[in-house]
């Protein structure tokens, strides 16, 4: 039996089963996607109705390209508008090893503050928050939870790997 839930520790971890690291009240943007999930990523919801993968996905870059590691933010722009062929869709870059390219290491704040005109879009996946901030919104987005905030830089112009 104790056999049984040391094995399963881990991979409930990595795999965030239960919401162990995303649904907690003391979850961080850090314990969240430290360890991004692949697509289709964590479930959002906005104004607290949950929605499915149009509006805003955020998954680990794809393997084949070896950015595994880094968090993809694509967000129907503006926000709350759907994802798809022709939308203002805008990716934001979780990269803190740098694996996309090195300044997206750079641009990213991992002990960011919001600006003071920071506001909510409504998207929630438990305690986490998404904040834009209209002076920094071409440049940056936030995430924000109970104990930390991150910046996560733009990716314009929107790069694909083959």
């Amino acid at each position: 039996m104790i056999l049984a839930v040391g094995a399963l520790v881990p991979i409930a971890w990595r795999f965030d089963l239960f919401g162990v690291r995303s649904l907690s009240p003391f979850a961080s943007v850090a314990s969240v996607f430290d360890m991004p999930l692949g697509y289709p990523g964590y479930s959002w919801d906005r104004d607290g109705k949950p929605f499915g993968r149009e509006e805003l996905v955020t998954a680990a870059g794809p393997d084949h390209c070896q950015w595994g590691s880094a968090t993809l933010l694509t967000i129907g722009w503006p926000p709350g508008s759907p994802l798809g062929p022709g939308s203002g869709l805008r990716i934001y870059i979780r990269d803190p090893n740098g694996v996309i390219g090195t300044s997206f290491r750079e641009l990213l704040e991992l002990h960011a503050t919001l600006p003071s005109d920071a506001r909510s879009t409504g998207y929630r996946h438990g305690p986490l928050e998404v904040f834009v901030s209209p002076s920094d919104q071409d440049r940056a987005i936030y995430l924000v939870a109970p104990s930390s905030a991150e910046r996560w830089p733009r990716m314009d112009p929107l790069r694909l790997c083959a």
